[in-house]
């Protein structure tokens, strides 16, 4: 009995230290990602390790290409260039297959021996 109560105390103490320390590693994080003359407008991801940003230097806005190696400016773009997208006007056309549609398309590939 004596072991689990000490268990369970070793177990609250973790988690505890854990959340405390999650806690100051993230506050700490948030500063230094702040700056008085730059910031992330938007970004969206294109792949494994690949995006594309918009990031904003004084008045300029600037198109960045990323990937896991390189950082290059695409382009500089201008407050006319910049045309927010609301959600429902990307609602319902996204190029994302359906996977009943992919399994259809490998089930007819299988049943031609391969052949497209």
């Amino acid at each position: 009995m004596l072991r689990a109560i000490g268990s369970l105390i070793a177990v609250v103490l973790i988690l505890g230290g854990s959340y405390l320390a999650s806690k100051y590693i993230g506050r700490g994080m948030s500063k230094s990602s702040s700056s008085l003359y730059m910031r992330l407008l938007d970004q969206i991801t294109l792949g494994q390790d690949r995006h594309i940003a918009i990031i904003q230097v004084g008045g300029k806005y600037l198109l960045v290409g990323v990937t896991a190696g390189q950082i290059q400016v695409l382009s500089e773009l201008h407050d006319d260039d910049l045309i927010q997208i609301s959600p429902e006007d990307t609602e319902g056309k996204t190029n994302v297959p359906d996977f009943k549609m992919i399994m259809d398309k490998l089930s007819d590939l299988g049943k031609r021996g391969g052949r497209g």
